[in-house]
């Protein structure tokens, strides 16, 4: 019997560690966690055979990853490792960690075509790739929950709200009002810049991923393959073309 060897992806965002166990190429299953909880790292490698393993930090660095270095041949996603597509982004250095793990995925699963990857977290980003993995660059906006709370906090009355489909339109109380703000202004956003990318390139694949790529594929008209594993996936490739 073939014994498992698995690959540890660790993406650790603004609000949640996202975990992926590989075999090889094989996702196998996926862990959540968020940014105030405690990850066990040493249960997590005693249970499983895990010999490599990748990290992306764009939220704030937990302390206990010595484990990961000590147990782990550990690579940290920077921008001088090998990487798959070339940049317009100027400095480079800026570009985002979730950013290249993104592109990284796109170049090595959809080689020859034009992609643009859309990366909706706390922030969502919009980058775009030719078919030659050259990334032309790409645009920042303000995330689903960053919207929320941002009228909740800088305003005096209006509520803090989780993250909810609109109902009727037009809105007849503050809360439905501030939904259809928050959800059909993001989705209006969305349709604007495919059709603004389109004037760069007219036809490219489009990929959603990130926490609230689930809620927003079912209300986007643009036909878009939603996969909330795409860094997982990227961050897996990346790990596999840098091991020593």
């Amino acid at each position: 019997m073939r014994i498992i060897v698995l690959n540890l992806t660790i993406d650790i965002g603004n609000t949640q560690t996202k975990l992926g166990f590989f075999d090889g190429l094989e996702l196998l299953s996926t862990q959540k966690f968020s940014s105030t909880e405690t990850i066990p790292w040493q249960s997590i490698l005693d249970t499983h055979k895990i010999t490599h393993s990748i990290l992306s930090q764009v939220g704030n660095t937990q302390s206990d990853l010595e484990t990961l270095y000590s147990n782990t041949q550990c690579v940290e996603v920077h921008h001088q490792l090998q990487l798959p597509f070339t940049s317009d982004y100027d400095p480079f250095t800026n570009l985002g960690i979730d950013r290249v793990v993104g592109l990284a995925a796109a170049a090595h699963l959809f080689s020859r075509e034009n992609v643009m990857i859309i990366d909706a977290g706390t922030c969502i980003t919009y980058d775009l790739m030719t078919a030659k993995a050259h990334h032309l660059g790409g645009v920042i906006s303000p995330g689903l929950m960053m919207r929320y709370q941002a009228m909740h906090r800088f305003t005096h009355q209006l509520p803090d709200l989780e993250i909810q489909a609109p109902s009727s339109f037009p809105p007849t109380n503050t809360d439905e009002a501030m939904h259809h703000g928050v959800i059909s202004s993001v989705v209006a956003e969305i349709e604007a810049f495919i059709s603004r990318f389109e004037t760069s390139i007219p036809t490219f694949r489009i990929i959603l991923t990130g926490g609230d790529a689930g809620f927003l594929s079912k209300r986007v008209k643009n036909g878009i393959l939603a996969d909330e594993n795409f860094l997982a996936i990227g961050l897996n490739l990346l790990l596999e073309t840098n091991k020593s």
